[in-house]
C-alpha cells in the first residue's frame, strides 16, 4: 500500500493555476526576445525580430551532411576522419584523460568497480530501495530507451580522506541496486561539491558506458571531474576538465552537465558536456563546452575554442562573480542540435534565462534566445526527448516574494528557438522550492518527468506531457534532503504501467534511496461522484480486523489530506495518505500484516478538520 494518493490532476498549462496551489497568481507574463549581441549578458541587444536561420558555407554544410550520413550508418572511422576536418576549422583542443595531480588532486585515473550489492529495505508504505548508505554530496539518475536498466550515481563524503564516486545499476526497475564502480583516486583533501553531479548512459550493442561529471574542490579551488565507466566490466577512466587554464588557481569550473545523442546514433554516438567557469583574471563567468567523439573507445575530450568564430554559450564580463546555473540537452532538428540554458543571480541579468544553440557540434552559435521574467530566477535546467522530435522543456526557480521561489517551466513544441513557448508552474505554494530536476523520456515527444524538493524537506514527483501536468505525488515518508542529494526525477524504460522513479537522499544528504512505482493509486478509492457537505471520518470496517480493514472518509473541499495510523504509544506506524485531493468520499485500505496484535489509532487532517478513531488488530 502506498502512503500517498495518486489522484488525477490533469491541468492545462494555459490555465496556469489549480486548486493544488495555495497562492493567488498563476502564470505571470514572460517576454520572449531574440538577441543580436555577441553572447554577453551585459549587453544582449534584445529584439523581437526573429533572425534568419544560420547558414553555413557550401563546404562546411557538405562536411556536416557527410558527418551525419557516416554516423547514421554507424561508420565510426569515417565520422572520426570528418570530425577531424571540422576540428581543424574550429581550433578545438583535444586532450586525453590525463591530469597533473598537484593541480587536480586526481592521483589515479583508473579504478575498478567492486560489483557489490547494497542492502535492500522498504520504508513505510512506499516501494523504497536503498542504493547507498553514507553521507552524500549529490545523487543522479538516468535512463536510456536502449535498455531496461536504471543508472544512478552518488558522490560520497569521506571524513579525513578523499571523497568517493560510486556508480550503481538496477536491473529490476529500482527494486535492488548493484554497485558497478567506485572511484577512490582523489587526494585526501578533495571534497565533492553539493548537488554538482550529472550522468549519461550511452549504449551500442553489448557495450554500455556511463559518463559522469561532478564538481569538486581541491585546495580551495573548484574543479570538474569527468569519468567514463564501462558498465559491463566495472572499469573506469577518470580525469579533470583541463581546458582554457581551468586547473589554474585563477579559474574555477563548476556545475557540470552531460548529455548525448545516443537516441539517434549507436557506435557513432557523441557525448556533450558543459561547465560553468569563472575567471579572476578578467572578471568573467561563462559556460564552456566539450564533446567526446569516440565515447566507446578513447578517453579523449575535445574542447571547443570559444574564440574561433563565436561560441554558442552566453557569458558575462565585469559582473561580480556569482554561482552560474546552466544545462545542456540534445535533439535533432534537421541536423544535430546542442541546446543550452544559462542564468546567474544579481544585477540586471538576474531576471533572465539565456538560451543558445549550435548546429555544428559546438563550433559556432546557431542562435540566441532570452526569457525576460519580471522577478529573479535561479537554477536553469533543460531537457528534450532526443530523436527527431523538437520538443524542449526549460525549468527554473522563480522568485515569488521574500525567499519564496516556485518551480516554473516553459514548454516549446517546435525546437525552443522561437517565442512559441507555454509557461506553467510545477509548484506554486507558499513553501519555497529549493531543488528542481527534470528528465526527458527518450523518443517520447512531449513527455517529461520532474521532481522537486521543498524547504520543509518534502519531495514531489510530477509528470509533464505536452502542456498537461500530471498528479503531484509525494515520494518519501521521511524528511528529504534539500541541499545535497535532494531528489532527481527518473523513469524505468519498460512495459510496466507504473514506470515512475526518483532517486533521493534523506535529510542532510544521508544515504541514497530510490522510490519506484509511485504513479499508480494503490489502496485508496473514490466512492461515487457525490460531493459531501461536511468533513467526516468513519469507523473502520471490519473492526476488530485481521490483517486488513477499510477506512471511509469525506472531504467537502479540495486540499491537503493526511491519514496516519499510530500505535498505542503514539508512534506513527503508517501514513496512508499525504496528498492534495479533490472533494469527495473515499475509502482507504489498511494492511497491518507487519504489525502485532493490539490497539491502534488513525487520525485524519484536512483543512481545519481533525478526527481520531480507535481500531483493534487481532491475529
Amino acid at each position: 500500500m502506498k502512503q500517498f494518493l495518486s489522484f488525477i490532476l490533469v491541468l492545462s498549462i494555459l490555465a496556469g493555476y489549480s486548486f493544488a496551489q495555495d497562492k493567488i497568481g498563476g502564470n505571470e507574463p514572460t517576454s520572449y526576445f531574440y538577441s543580436n549581441g555577441n553572447g554577453s549578458t551585459v549587453n544582449p541587444q534584445l529584439t523581437t525580430q526573429q533572425p534568419q536561420e544560420q547558414q553555413f558555407s557550401s563546404e562546411k554544410q557538405a562536411l556536416l551532411d557527410q558527418i551525419k550520413v557516416a554516423r547514421s550508418n554507424n561508420d565510426v572511422i569515417t565520422a572520426s576522419r570528418l570530425q577531424n576536418r571540422l576540428n581543424e576549422m574550429s581550433g578545438s583542443d583535444s586532450r586525453p584523460f590525463v591530469n597533473n595531480p598537484s593541480e587536480t588532486g586526481i592521483l589515479e585515473t583508473v579504478t575498478n568497480g567492486n560489483l557489490q550489492t547494497p542492502p535492500f529495505q522498504t520504508e513505510g508504505d512506499y516501494s523504497v530501495s536503498t542504493i547507498q548508505t553514507g553521507g552524500d554530496w549529490g545523487v543522479a539518475t538516468a535512463t536510456s530507451h536502449r535498455s531496461t536498466h536504471i543508472f544512478a550515481a552518488v558522490t560520497e563524503f569521506v571524513n579525513g580522506g578523499g571523497d568517493l564516486l560510486k556508480v550503481y545499476v538496477s536491473y529490476n526497475g529500482g527494486a535492488t541496486w548493484v554497485l558497478k564502480f567506485t572511484y577512490s583516486g582523489f587526494a585526501a583533501t578533495v571534497d565533492f561539491r553539493a548537488s554538482e553531479l550529472d550522468i549519461e548512459p550511452v549504449i551500442s550493442g553489448a557495450d554500455t558506458m556511463l559518463y559522469v561529471v561532478a564538481g569538486y574542490t581541491f585546495n580551495a579551488h573548484a574543479l570538474t571531474l569527468i569519468s567514463r565507466v564501462n558498465i559491463g566490466t566495472g572499469a573506469g577512466l577518470t580525469g579533470a576538465w583541463v581546458n582554457g587554464g581551468s586547473t589554474g588557481t585563477n579559474f574555477n569550473t563548476y556545475n557540470p552537465k552531460v548529455t548525448s545523442d545516443n537516441t539517434n546514433y549507436t557506435g557513432a554516438t557523441y557525448v556533450y558536456m558543459t561547465v560553468s567557469i569563472d575567471s579572476a583574471v578578467n572578471v568573467r563567468f561563462t559556460t564552456r563546452f566539450a564533446v567526446v567523439l569516440n565515447p566507446f573507445t578513447t578517453g579523449t575530450v575535445t574542447y571547443r575554442n570559444p574564440n574561433a568564430g563565436s561560441g554558442f554559450w552566453w557569458q558575462s564580463n565585469g559582473s561580480p562573480l556569482q554561482y552560474l546555473h546552466q544545462d545542456v540537452c540534445y535533439f535533432s532538428s534537421g541536423g544535430d542540435r546542442i541546446y543550452t540554458v544559462y542564468n546567474h543571480a544579481g544585477a540586471a541579468q538576474g531576471q533572465n534565462i539565456y538560451i543558445a544553440w549550435s548546429n555544428d557540434y559546438g563550433v559556432t552559435n546557431g542562435g540566441n534566445f532570452v526569457f525576460a521574467e519580471t522577478a529573479n530566477v535561479l537554477g536553469a535546467i533543460c531537457a528534450s526527448n532526443g530523436g527527431t522530435g523538437t520538443t524542449v522543456l526549460v525549468g527554473y526557480r522563480r522568485l515569488f516574494s521574500g525567499a519564496d521561489y516556485d518551480y516554473r517551466v516553459q514548454f516549446s513544441p517546435t525546437s525552443g528557438t522561437t517565442g512559441t513557448f507555454t509557461a506553467s508552474y510545477m509548484e506554486f505554494t507558499s513553501d519555497t522550492t529549493l531543488q528542481i530536476s527534470m528528465q526527458g523520456v527518450d523518443l517520447g515527444t512531449g513527455r517529461f518527468v520532474t521532481a522537486y524538493a521543498m524547504n520543509g524537506g518534502q519531495h514531489y514527483y510530477r509528470k509533464f506531457t505536452t502542456n498537461t501536468l500530471g498528479a503531484i505525488l509525494v515520494t518519501n515518508n521521511i524528511q528529504g534532503d534539500v541541499s545535497f542529494g535532494a531528489t532527481r526525477a527518473g523513469y524505468w524504460a519498460s512495459s510496466n504501467p507504473d514506470s515512475c522513479v526518483v532517486v533521493w537522499s534523506s535529510g542532510n544528504g544521508s544515504n541514497a534511496y530510490c522510490s519506484r512505482a509511485i504513479c499508480t493509486t494503490v489502496g485508496v478509492q473514490e466512492t461515487g461522484n457525490e460531493i459531501p457537505n461536511i468533513y467526516s471520518l468513519s469507523q473502520n470496517y471490519p473492526n476488530p480486523f485481521n490483517p486488513t480493514t477499510n477506512i471511509r472518509f469525506s472531504i467537502p473541499n479540495a486540499g491537503l489530506v493526511s491519514l496516519v495510523v499510530f500505535d498505542i504509544t503514539g508512534r506513527e506506524v503508517a501514513t496512508l495518505i499525504n496528498q492534495n485531493m479533490n472533494a469527495g468520499i473515499y475509502t482507504a485500505d489498511f494492511d497491518a500484516t507487519q504489525l502485532a496484535s493490539g490497539i491502534y489509532f488513525y487520525t485524519i487532517k484536512a483543512g481545519s478538520f481533525t478526527d481520531t478513531k480507535k481500531m483493534v488488530l487481532v491475529k
